[in-house]
Formats: C-alpha cells, sequence, structure tokens
C-alpha cells in the first residue's frame, strides 16, 4: 500500500511538474482555440444575416422594376452594403439589361464593370463579360472587345465566347479568324442548341466548313 501511494505521490508530482511547465501554455492554446471559434461562428452568423437581408432587399428590386427610384436605391444598396452576397451581382446585371434597353450603354457597361470587378461567381463574370464585349462589339469598339474575352471563361460559356468573337472578327474584316472563331463555337455546342444552325449559317456565309 505504502509503495502504491509512493507511485502515486511520484506520478502527482511529475504531472505538477509538466503543469508547471507546459500549463500556462496549454490554457492559452485553449482559450486560443476557444476565441477562433467563437468569431468563426460569429463570422459564419453575421454572414447569413448578410444573405438574409440581401435577399430581402433583392426581393424588393425585383418588385419595383418599374418603379426607377426605387429600383435603383435597391441595386445601389446591394452592391453598397452587400457586396460580398450573390445578390448584388445579379442586382447589377438586371440594373445592366435595363439600362442598355433604355438606350444608356454607359450605364450598362458601368454596371457590367461591377459584376466583372466584384463578382465571386464565375458565370456571371462571364456572362458580364459577354454582354460587355457586345455592347464594345455595336460601338465598334473590336479591339476592346476581343481584350475582354482573352481571360479564361467557365467551359459552358466557351460556345459563346466563340461566337462573339467570330462575329467580332467578321465585323473588322479578318474573315480567315471569324471561320475559325465559328469553327470553335461549333465544335462545343451541342447539335440541338438553339445557336447551332445560326453559327453554321455564319460559317457558311464566310465560305467554310
Amino acid at each position: 500500500m505504502a509503495a502504491f501511494d509512493l507511485q502515486e505521490q511520484e506520478q502527482i508530482a511529475t504531472l505538477k511538474a509538466w503543469w508547471q511547465s507546459w500549463g500556462q501554455w496549454l490554457a492559452l492554446a485553449i482559450a486560443a482555440f476557444l476565441i477562433g471559434f467563437a468569431a468563426w461562428t460569429g463570422w459564419q452568423k453575421y454572414q447569413h444575416g448578410q444573405i438574409v437581408k440581401a435577399a430581402e432587399v433583392y426581393a424588393q428590386i425585383e418588385a419595383n422594376l418599374a418603379e426607377d427610384g426605387k429600383f435603383k436605391a435597391g441595386v445601389a444598396l446591394l452592391k453598397s452594403d452587400y457586396s460580398a452576397t450573390p445578390y448584388a451581382a445579379r442586382a447589377a446585371l438586371i440594373a445592366a439589361k435595363l439600362s442598355y434597353l433604355k438606350g444608356d450603354a454607359a450605364t450598362a457597361r458601368s454596371e457590367l464593370q461591377w459584376v466583372i470587378d466584384h463578382s465571386k461567381e464565375g458565370a456571371l463574370r462571364d456572362s458580364a463579360r459577354l454582354r460587355m464585349a457586345s455592347i464594345l462589339q455595336e460601338d465598334k469598339k473590336y479591339t476592346e472587345a476581343l481584350a475582354l474575352m482573352k481571360a479564361p471563361e467557365e467551359e459552358g460559356f466557351s460556345p459563346l465566347f466563340a461566337e462573339l468573337r467570330g462575329d467580332i472578327y467578321q465585323a473588322k474584316g479578318e474573315l480567315a479568324a471569324a471561320a475559325d472563331a465559328y469553327r470553335q463555337a461549333i465544335t462545343k455546342l451541342p447539335k440541338d442548341a438553339p445557336n447551332y444552325k445560326l453559327v453554321e449559317i455564319k460559317l457558311d456565309v464566310l465560305g467554310g466548313k
């Protein structure tokens, strides 16, 4: 029994010595972990709250499409206070479309540029780049349009990018480059795609197969 007590005392002494050496650091490590976990949890709650609020503003925007003042105010609010949410870029795309339909190409380009610069979703950025390049083409700013399309796009957008490049090259009079772009589009398009036949016609007009 005495031997057991002695062994137990030695273990306790060893534990005390270890705690004196490392206990403070262990306590600090645990405290740091708990603080970090609390911060992470708080950030997650904050992000969720931001998305919920942004969704509410976006719903109001969709309901106020015909009321220009309220619509613009909603878009501005999303871009300023909720720019990190998916709704800000979607609202900017709607604003770009409405501005373009009203003949305000400058505002449309500004909204599209905002999406390109701020959206975290590749599909939205590619959609904005396509629309921007199309507007630049209409303004005969072919070099700017092609430069905008140089960055790699998501696979699903490749046929659309190739077709638009073909349109731009054709407008520039670079028919060989246009034909190559149309061939790329046809290769990447499924045959039941709505624009498949149209791209074929564009290529046929250039005398390419």
